[in-house]
């Protein structure tokens, strides 16, 4: 029988083993099954589309780019279709490339800036493999890159899914640039012919184009324009002067106090400032018209080659622009439209020319139209839609709202880093005022965690309470972990007594202190008479008690040693029966022929050695009781003399006798071993605080260096500033105005928004880290000039507030794997009712 029992349960661990098994094997086929694409069973595999992708970089649509760009116009516009509403998810240029490459939203490929995680490894291994590219390359196109491609890429590799890899290192430039050419890295100078980077996209893609296969092929354009250093072409360097169509209504429009926190602190520009986006849209423009050439060349060399009814050609922008919106002088990076709102062309077989699309798209669609068009089925892991339905069919309802986000700081690492004393102390009155009294000013320093009780490690100040109730700030003690002096006895093996730490009085500890540092004042300066005082009286008086106490020793030690003088004429009776003489021992007869005389006289011997010792240690513990009572101004440094084997403790002045305890001192040691080991630990981690706070202040003084330097901007630690000088551009038209300083961003502008476009409605609604809340209708303020958070009814804030948490958390990995599990599910449910069906048959015919 219980055989049975051992064999039934082996036989159920190795099943719930298998079942495990067969659960992990599940999981994870259904995570790769995310990222697999099929054929579509319609596919003409010789037919498929060739595929064009032209992206600038930093592009508007708000300013009026487009206005100066005529062949775009005619190879694009008037031969395909305009879609009204392109936009980004993000508007910074690696996290929107990221998402254009993947197809993903930025919080699922986790490249939230154009420094973390752009082009880092966890990308390289987890995104970087599951581009369009490489779906496109399996499924037999060929694939070519030329230009830009991540701010961080740093040219050591060639990504995979690339056949032909013309990768820019690092950020946009036209000159002076580094090139990777299918493997081999290549240093271009500042040669136009030779050189100029838009030119040379251009060219090695019409190369491209002209190289007959049977194959379809895919062609990324990526142009640096007009991106900064905006360096245009030498021909292209005398126009569009005087330009003004970046003057919108937003134009100089600060400050801001219904918007974020960097518009609430942006002021009016000065009148360098205006002048500057005036010559920087100029300069823009300028660069622009390479790419402008570019469109003709490549749709003229696709027509040349008979290639060109065959062809998708995509035309956008990584993320749009702004000068002077808002009184910021330049940059991207803001939710608004002129920063979100790209331009959005294509044209290719079955679009209508000068058609136009309403439909709301992302630079999350590319991913999934060019798979379409290539005849593959959208992965399930990606977030963006295939924009082919709408080419033929222009009504096709795509969707109604988006996200767009920027940032990674999460509400927590808000609410830790800001040190704004407002946001910090709102319910603190006395933050209305601007001048402080000092104890107003203790009252909110004390409140910032630097300075909060108990000291941590690394930490230099705390703030403490007096007796009547008001603050102060003081240095922390024992900030290097002051070994703490236990009230462990400290004892040599066999003594009596030891010595333990006590702790003083503080007048008493205060008076010692004093007295050892005279001392040492009399020891360095030689001083053998000082002036009496109070302290030199007190010496006196311990003196007098020091000596009384010797003279009651003195009694005692000539006691102990009668003892030993009778000890020692023990030693020479006749009951030991042997003594010592001429260095020699003698005996008397009787002891070695006798047993029991023999017995008797070794006993006797260990009895006095017994008592010699115990009166020898005696004699040592009234030295070391002496030793603990010496005067302060008998103090000596004291002479050790240890022998071997054997620690004698060194004495300090906060000390006291105690008496030795074999077992409590066994575990006072261990706790302080235990002690120690943990000092040496916090020794350690303070060290390694100490480098990082080296290495952070040789940063800063870096900075401040730069800003010494660059003295004209003083920037504020929360904003994100630029300096501009007539040094700045190296090619016309050049600046000539002199140096100013300019504020475009700030650390806390991290935001989700619901950007909503369809019939009916047309707004943005945004949830910054800060707590602020922001909704513009862009139907009756198309510029987003004013924030009408206040229209809105609860209804409505919930709404949008559930939407945007819906579109936070959206995933397209995740949504598959729902839907399949949930799929499974009702698989089970309908096979169980199944078998509750033919189990019911089954009774009925049984009876």
């Amino acid at each position: 029988m219980k055989l049975i029992v051992i064999l039934f349960i082996l036989v159920t661990a190795q099943a719930s083993k298998k079942k495990l098994k067969r659960t992990k094997l599940t999981k994870l086929n259904d995570a790769n099954a995310a990222y697999q694409t099929y054929r579509k069973p319609n596919a003409d595999l010789d037919k498929r589309p060739n595929i064009v992708l032209i992206l600038t970089d930093d592009q508007d649509t708000e300013l009026g780019s487009l206005q100066f760009m005529p062949k775009l116009s005619k190879f694009m516009r008037e031969k395909g279709a305009k879609y009204e509403h392109g936009y980004v998810s993000t508007p910074m240029c690696c996290p929107s490339r990221s998402s254009l490459l993947t197809g993903l939203y930025v919080h699922n490929h986790h490249v939230f800036t154009n420094n973390d995680n752009c082009s880092s490894t966890f990308w390289i291994e987890n995104h970087e493999k599951r581009t369009f590219a490489t779906y496109l390359q399996q499924s037999g196109y060929r694939t070519a890159y030329y230009g830009k491609y991540l701010n961080k890429y740093d040219g050591n590799r060639v990504p995979p899914g690339w056949d032909e890899w013309n990768g820019l290192v690092k950020n946009s430039q036209f000159y002076n640039y580094t090139l990777n050419y299918n493997g081999i890295k290549r240093n271009h100078g500042d040669n136009y012919a030779r050189d100029y980077l838009p030119d040379l996209i251009t060219n090695r893609s019409v190369q491209f184009i002209s190289e007959r296969d049977q194959s379809p092929f895919l062609a990324v354009l990526s142009y640096p324009a007009p991106h900064g250093p905006e360096d245009s072409a030498p021909q292209f360097q005398d126009l569009f002067f005087n330009v003004s169509t970046h003057h919108t209504p937003a134009y100089d429009f600060a400050p801001n106090p219904d918007k974020q926190w960097i518009l609430r602190h942006t002021e009016r520009m000065l009148p360098i400032h205006r002048s500057f986006t005036d010559m920087l849209m100029t300069k823009r423009l300028q660069t622009l018209q390479s790419v402008d050439s570019a469109v003709e060349k490549i749709v003229q060399r696709l027509s040349d080659t008979g290639q060109l009814a065959n062809t998708y050609i995509f035309y956008t922008s990584d993320h749009g622009y702004h000068l002077g919106q808002f009184g910021l002088v330049k940059g991207k990076a803001f939710p608004f439209d002129f920063d979100t709102h790209v331009p959005f062309f294509v044209r290719g077989p079955g679009i209508a020319p000068r058609s136009v699309r309403n439909q709301p798209v992302l630079n999350i669609d590319l991913a999934p139209t060019f798979l379409d068009i290539a005849g593959l089925h959208k992965p399930p892991h990606m977030d963006g839609k295939s924009l082919l339905p709408t080419f033929r069919k222009p009504e096709k309802r795509l969707r109604d709202a988006f996200l767009i986000e920027r940032g990674k700081m999460t509400f927590e690492r808000y609410n830790t880093v800001t040190q704004d004393k407002k946001d910090a102390l709102e319910e603190d009155s006395t933050l209305a005022k601007d001048d402080l009294s000092i104890h107003e000013r203790l009252s909110v320093e004390c409140k910032k965690p630097r300075y909060q009780a108990p000291c941590s490690l690394a930490q230099k100040w705390v703030c403490r309470t007096r007796e009547d109730g008001s603050l102060k700030i003081g240095r922390c003690k024992n900030r290097r972990g002051e070994k703490s002096k236990t009230d462990i006895c400290h004892c040599n093996q066999g003594e009596v007594f030891g010595w333990k730490y006590v702790k003083l009085p503080k007048e008493e500890s205060a008076t010692l202190k004093k007295n050892l540092k005279l001392k040492s004042l009399r020891r360095r300066k030689g001083l053998t008479r000082v002036t009496r005082s109070a302290t030199d009286l007190h010496e006196d008086m311990l003196e007098e008690v020091a000596h009384e106490e010797v003279r009651e020793v003195d009694f005692l030690v000539e006691d102990i040693a009668e003892e030993i003088r009778g000890l020692h004429g023990l030693t020479n009776s006749s009951t030991v029966g042997c003594a010592e003489s001429n260095n020699s021992i003698s005996c008397n007869q009787s002891v070695p022929e006798e047993p029991s005389t023999w017995v008797t006289s070794r006993n006797t011997i260990k009895h006095q050695i017994q008592q010699l010792r115990a009166q020898l240690n005696e004699l040592k513990q009234i030295r070391k009781y002496l030793k603990l009572k010496r005067p302060v101004t008998m103090e000596q440094k004291p002479k050790m003399h240890v022998k071997s084997g054997s620690s004698l403790p060194v004495m300090e002045p906060e000390a006291e006798v105690c008496f030795c305890n074999a077992e409590k001192n066994k575990e006072a040691r261990k706790q302080q071993q235990r002690e120690e080991r943990e000092e040496k630990r916090r020794e350690k981690k303070l060290e390694r605080l100490l480098r990082m706070e080296r290495k952070r202040k040789k940063v800063q003084q870096k900075n401040v260096r730069k800003f010494r330097k660059n003295d004209h901007c003083k920037t504020d630690v929360k904003m994100n500033c630029f300096s501009h000088d007539n040094d700045h551009w190296k090619t016309a038209p050049l600046w000539t105005e002199g140096p100013f300083c300019a504020c475009t961003n700030s650390n806390n502008n991290t935001y989700w928004c619901a950007r909503n476009i369809n019939s009916t409605h047309n707004y943005l609604y945004c949830e910054y880290v800060t707590g602020m809340l922001t909704y513009f209708d862009l139907k009756v303020d198309p510029f987003q000039l004013r924030n009408l958070l206040y229209t809105l009814t609860d209804a409505d804030l919930n709404y949008m507030h559930r939407q945007v948490t819906q579109l936070r958390n959206y995933s397209g990995k995740k949504r598959f794997l729902e839907r399949k599990l949930r799929k499974q599910r009702l698989q089970k449910n309908k096979l169980r009712q199944v078998k509750m069906r033919k189990q019911k048959r089954l009774t009925k015919n049984t009876r």
